[in-house]
């Protein structure tokens, strides 16, 4: 409806600075990790608080999505700022629930709220469903609708990709997405496993043995991959600012990308890779 107040609404898997968040005045629903029975919603404690607590934890640490209720308190505090519609952003239903508790939140609003609340996969994950949301939100901004800005939501995330380097196995291999004895080899031979996430799959496109190395060839299957026109990238980090900074440098040097956006994977994200994950967001406009 042209002239209505859209407000966009996500959860923290995308990961986005918050001077972003505040500039497009996006709504973020925190996504939750649970280790030894403690629950702590992202950003509830600092990077280096987090990354402490993690390498001491004795059990495996799991996230958790937010509940519909959670989504639902959202809604309401967008109506509240003077919503028309809402438009709310979830990470792949892949890989999360996340989509789904949205949706029953959304239904309890339409109903109770009586505003009109659409629920979009964007198909990303981190700054893959970053990028996919402010391209939304930077829509909604121009002028766009609520499907148009959704519309640019779905064509960002799904052609985004994500390439970055482990630091070490040791936190996959806790959360058992990798066999120990994968783990144990990677840490004998001290590789640093290049991991690339596009079309809904992850899949290993390197085994470089230093980070600098891995640095390097994530910048060059981010150069193979990009397909021409204006290309957005972002450094991600988890509790790595320094490799960051380094892979943002080597993306301007080699890639010709003048502004590229740092950002660190929130809490929740950073369970999965453990501390010193560094690699690149991108897509082509």
């Amino acid at each position: 409806m042209t002239g209505s107040r859209i407000v966009v609404v996500t959860d923290s898997s995308a990961s986005l600075p918050a001077d972003l968040v505040a500039r497009e005045q996006i709504i973020v629903v925190p996504i939750s990790t649970v280790i030894d029975g403690e629950t702590l919603l992202d950003g509830q404690l600092s990077p280096a608080d987090f990354y402490r607590q993690l390498e001491s934890a004795s059990g495996r640490p799991v996230t958790t999505s937010p509940e519909p209720r959670e989504f639902l308190e959202a809604f309401r505090e967008a109506r509240g700022a003077g919503a028309d519609s809402i438009l709310c952003l979830t990470m792949s239903s892949r890989l999360s629930v996340t989509f789904r508790a949205a949706e029953a939140g959304a239904e309890v609003a339409r109903n109770d709220l009586g505003i009109d609340v659409r629920v979009v996969d964007t198909h990303g994950l981190a700054m893959t469903h970053g990028f996919a949301v402010l391209a939304a939100a930077e829509a909604v901004r121009a002028g766009a609708t609520a499907d148009e800005a959704a519309d640019a939501a779905v064509r960002v995330g799904s052609t985004a990709e994500l390439v970055g380097a482990l630091d070490t196995m040791r936190f996959l291999a806790k959360g058992g997405r990798v066999p120990r004895v994968v783990h144990w080899a990677a840490s004998a031979l001290q590789i640093k496993p290049v991991l690339a996430w596009a079309d809904g799959d992850v899949r290993t496109v390197a085994r470089p043995r230093t980070m600098l190395k891995a640095m390097e060839r994530v910048v060059e299957y981010t150069r193979s991959r990009a397909n021409g026109g204006n290309l957005r990238v972002a450094a991600m980090h988890a509790g790595a600012p320094s490799s960051a900074a380094v892979l943002a440098d080597l993306a301007r040097e080699r890639l010709g990308v003048e502004d590229v956006l740092i950002a660190e994977f929130t809490t929740a994200m950073g369970v999965h890779t453990g501390p010193g994950f560094a690699g690149l967001a991108f897509f082509s406009e």
